[in-house]
Parts: structure tokens; C-alpha cells; sequence
């Protein structure tokens, strides 16, 4: 071989070798850059869902809070018809009553 191949399969060599450094160094940089973009996308969802379960909250809580409300509401008003009911009982029993010791 003469030395200008030899000149020149080591230039194509140099070549390659550069290309396997350039393309190494390349898909390093794109992986970091996958993690990188795979982090954000991580924490831009997490931000979402903390959103989401905050709203999904407030509402079911609002929601109990009406329940509760209408429950209490339904409540006081049995307890007043109660009361009522038990009021003219009382007169109508206190009536026998008396009635009974007076005659």
C-alpha cells in the first residue's frame, strides 16, 4: 500500500471516529433531553391531577355540606311537629287528669 491509501484510510478512520464520537455525544444529549422533557411532563401532571383532586374535593364537599344541611333542616322540623303533637297531647292529658281528681 502507498502511503497516500494509508494517509487516507487513516483520515477516513479519524472520519469515523469522530462521526461515533459526534453521534455518542448526540444521543447522550438527546436522552437528557428525553428525561428532561419526561420530568416536566411528570410534574405538569401531577400540578393537574393535584388541581383536579382539590376541585373534585370542593365539590363533594359542598355537596355534604347541602346533604347535612337538608338533613338538619329536615330534622328540626320533625322535632318541632314533635313538639306541637306532644303540646296538644299534654293539654288533652292534663285534662283527664284533672278531670279524673275533680270528679
Amino acid at each position: 500500500m502507498s502511503m497516500e491509501q494509508l494517509k487516507k484510510i487513516n483520515e477516513v478512520e479519524g472520519q469515523a471516529d469522530k462521526i461515533r464520537k459526534d453521534g455518542l455525544a448526540e444521543s447522550k444529549r438527546l436522552v437528557s433531553k428525553a428525561k428532561e422533557d419526561a420530568a416536566a411532563l411528570v410534574d405538569d401532571a401531577q400540578l393537574k391531577a393535584d388541581a383536579m383532586y382539590r376541585d373534585v374535593l370542593s365539590k363533594a364537599e359542598a355537596e355534604a355540606q347541602l346533604a347535612y344541611d337538608q338533613v338538619i333542616s329536615k330534622a328540626e322540623s320533625d322535632c318541632t311537629a314533635i313538639l306541637a303533637n306532644a303540646g296538644k297531647k299534654l293539654d288533652n292529658a292534663v285534662s283527664v287528669i284533672v278531670g279524673r281528681v275533680v270528679n
